[in-house]
């Protein structure tokens, strides 16, 4: 069991690192003994601990009593543990010439974070705030030169690690389901339905431009084929008939990703009230945010989604920021699927740090904005789905990939090659650490002139390949409401044996839960000698359970 000592506004924050992190653990009851003490405070006590975790950017009690002599105060900057990039948000201690270096200032020789045994047994002293690093990530997010870091992930790694290294065995409900290597969760913002709805607009001219001119530079420069050439061109001169109704709309593409996903469910997200741009928009040409269809427009297709298996989501207008707009955005599309549970994602990603009290309290069981316009990766630094700050039940599915991120030439523009190569550090990041891939591909883009299916193709068959459980946006957050609802309330190690007991206030038991149980590193043995042993046993929904290994 880990006790932890911290301040009293820290705990909400400590309470969902360890949902992220679901291991046993409990507040520090001062007289009882625990295998691992975690202190985020500076206030001396006495602990019976095998194991003392000290995090703080300041000096504490603790460093005079140990003979700890601080080096230097630095804020923002990057280290490095286990040959992992780290970023650190907040303000950074440095040690001197103090036991053996865990976490060194990265490209430099500075000790941030150090372990040493003493009178009162194994020392780990870390000279970061890891409840601020935890608050800044799930409520403001990681800038984007940082984006590809999976930074919290890291932050749990490494606390398993000292675990572990101090001879330490460890049990904890993993976010991976049995059977399965991790989750993916697919989902599609429809901006447009159909371009037979734009006549002489913006949109049907950046079309035509994008379709013919960019397109031709592009095959001049490698980066098309002929036969995208093609098929571009000639969906610009197919576009009168399409308007006079001769020739299929080929921005409607619903059909098409019930044939390439197959046995596969994804989440559409639909816009509510058309000609919305909605308020407090900051980027260039808000106006253009205003849609020519919504929901109403299209309920043969909601039915037909419905039916297969799919489900339906907001695409948010106002409802970031207002609670009546979010309310009415709520009751449209209720109105037309007639289901309660319904998900949102903001239109053009608008988010900010009410947003997620405000959903709530319209009534929506989750949110899925969290994540970058402008590049892919971890926003939040988490694969996994978490419960934003200053909310009792609303939970974050945080966005990892993007179409337009990959390939829009306004932002990262790269080829095929290179997006498939940063997928592919993306699903590896998952095959270590668990959690969910969630992807975003727009509606338009397996039609002219992006013509990104064959791409999106490929992630599906990769999914497959590496063993992915792919379910709807609301099948994952309901998979990880329930690992939320399953608590440790006692573990016991007992020389090969683990006693167990849960308390569990969630829906029925999830059968796809397991345990992981973690044995430490044989001493003596190197790093990268296997790094773990650990052996996964599925959870029963029994309350009690004792295991032998």
């Amino acid at each position: 069991m880990i006790g932890i000592l911290c301040e009293d506004v820290e705990k909400i924050v400590v309470q969902e690192f360890f949902e992220l992190f679901k291991t046993p653990w409990e507040y520090f009851v001062e007289g009882r003994s625990y295998d691992v003490v975690i202190s985020t405070q500076n206030k001396k006590i006495d602990v019976i601990t095998n194991l003392l975790i000290v995090y703080s950017s300041k000096k504490v009690w603790f460093d005079s009593l140990e003979g700890i002599t601080v080096c230097s105060e630095l804020k923002n900057l990057s280290v490095e543990a286990e040959g992992k990039e780290l970023p650190i948000y907040g303000n950074i201690l440095s040690f001197k010439g103090t036991g053996e270096p865990l976490v060194m200032i990265k490209g430099n020789s500075e000790v941030v974070g150090f372990k040493i045994d003493s009178s009162k047994g194994k020392i780990v002293r870390v000279g970061y705030d890891l409840i601020e690093e935890v608050t800044f990530l799930l409520s403001v997010g990681q800038p984007i030169e940082n984006a590809y870091i999976p930074t919290l992930e890291i932050h749990i790694m490494m606390l398993r690690n000292w675990i572990l290294d101090a001879g330490i065995p460890l049990v904890e409900i993993p976010p991976v389901p049995t059977g399965y290597n991790f989750i993916a969760c697919l989902t599609h913002d429809v901006d447009f339905l159909g371009i037979s709805k734009h006549k002489l607009d913006h949109t049907m001219w950046g079309f035509i431009y994008r379709a013919s001119v960019v397109s031709l530079f592009n095959v001049l420069k490698g980066r098309l084929s002929l036969k995208r050439l093609i098929l571009n061109w000639k969906a610009v001169f197919s576009l009168p008939f399409v308007y006079l109704g001769f020739c299929k709309d080929f921005w409607i593409q619903f059909g098409k990703f019930l044939e390439i996903e197959k046995d596969l469910k994804s989440t559409f997200f639909l816009i509510p009230f058309k000609n919305r741009a909605g308020k407090r928009v900051s980027s260039q040409h808000p106006e253009r945010r205003a849609t020519r269809y919504d929901i109403t427009d299209m309920r043969e297709w909601v039915d037909t989604l419905i039916r297969f298996g799919y489900e339906i989501g907001v695409h948010g207008i106002d409802a970031w920021h207002s609670y009546e707009k979010a309310k009415e955005e709520f009751k449209q599309v209720f109105e037309v699927i007639k289901k309660s549970e319904i998900g949102i994602r903001m239109h053009w990603l608008c988010f900010n740090q009410c947003s997620p009290e405000v959903l709530e309290n319209a009534s929506f069981c989750y949110d899925s904005t969290f994540g970058y316009n402008e590049t892919v990766g971890y926003l939040a630094g988490t694969t996994q789905v978490f419960r934003p700050f200053g909310v009792r039940n609303l939970l974050e599915l945080p966005l990892h990939i993007q179409d337009m991120a990959l390939f829009s030439s306004k932002r990262l523009g790269l080829t095929e090659d290179q997006a498939w190569r940063l997928s592919e550090d993306m699903f590896n990041n998952l095959s270590v650490y668990g959690g969910v891939l969630t992807i975003l591909w727009h509606m338009r883009s397996l039609a002219p002139e992006r013509l990104w299916g064959d791409f999106y193709v490929r992630l599906l068959e990769e999914l497959r390949v590496r063993r992915a459980w792919i379910g709807t946006a609301l099948q994952v957050v309901e998979w990880f409401r329930r690992r939320r609802a399953l608590s440790f309330r006692e573990a016991c190690f007992d020389g090969n044996k683990l006693r167990l007991s849960f308390t569990y206030d969630g829906k029925e038991p999830d059968s796809n839960l397991k345990l992981r149980i973690h044995l430490p590193r044989l001493e003596g043995s190197s790093l990268s000698e296997g790094r773990r042993n650990y052996v996964d046993i599925p959870w029963n929904g029994e309350r009690e359970v004792e295991l032998s290994f």
